[in-house]
């Protein structure tokens, strides 16, 4: 099981679950993500990272800043390095990917990084960051195979998924991707505080909590 009580309100989840985390852009879905795998790594977890958005580097500091380690168990896939013409030195534990669009690369990159961490015995968390950025490359049918494979590949390995979709796409691309995660993490704007609820883990959605 995966304690995640320090950051949803839920207590813990079962192996092999897959998470869709959804809301508006700027809410902070990329940060409940680096939460969550903050909190992986400070228990002895493997994280894996899949960023349509960040650098590795960028990726490495977010979820160092919320751990005690300055030298966090995380493997990258970064899919934006390569293009935006930025440095990209050899490093076993980042594979580099020339666009959000070479799926191919990216699902064996992932797959490889997962293998490892199933390979040691270690529970892992994946990261996935974010489906939008791959809607602007491809279809929706290109994105939904390539994370049914993704998503079947975690749930092999007994890992946690956590998967971020920005809230402004037709809402058949949403319910498209939606049936892939066996829950959705729902995020918004609060009165005082960002807000999330959990839907589809528990026979009904849990209440808005802050995050």
């Amino acid at each position: 099981m995966y304690d995640v009580s320090d950051h949803l309100p839920v207590g813990e989840l079962r192996r092999g679950t897959n998470l869709l985390v959804t809301g508006l852009q700027g809410v902070g879905k990329y940060e409940l993500l680096c939460d969550l795998l903050a909190t992986g790594v400070e228990r002895g977890q493997r994280g894996v990272v899949v960023s349509t958005s960040r650098s590795a580097p960028t990726i490495r500091d977010d979820v160092s800043a919320r751990t005690t380690t300055a030298d966090p168990d995380l493997s990258v896939v970064d899919c934006v390095s390569e293009r935006r013409g930025e440095s990209t030195p050899p490093d076993v534990d980042t594979e580099y990917v020339a666009s959000p669009s070479d799926f191919s690369s990216i699902g064996m990159a992932a797959s490889e990084f997962l293998g490892q961490a199933d390979g040691r015995a270690t529970e892992t968390r994946l990261g996935l960051h974010s489906l939008s950025n791959m809607l602007l490359e491809a279809d929706v049918k290109t994105v939904f195979r390539f994370t049914y494979i993704l998503t079947g590949r975690l749930s092999g390995v007994e890992g946690l998924g956590v998967v971020t979709l920005d809230d402004g796409h037709d809402q058949q691309t949403t319910n498209t991707l939606r049936q892939l995660f066996d829950g959705v993490v729902e995020t918004r704007h609060g009165v005082d505080s960002r807000e999330c609820r959990v839907v589809g883990v528990a026979e009904s959605a849990t209440e808005w909590a802050g995050f």
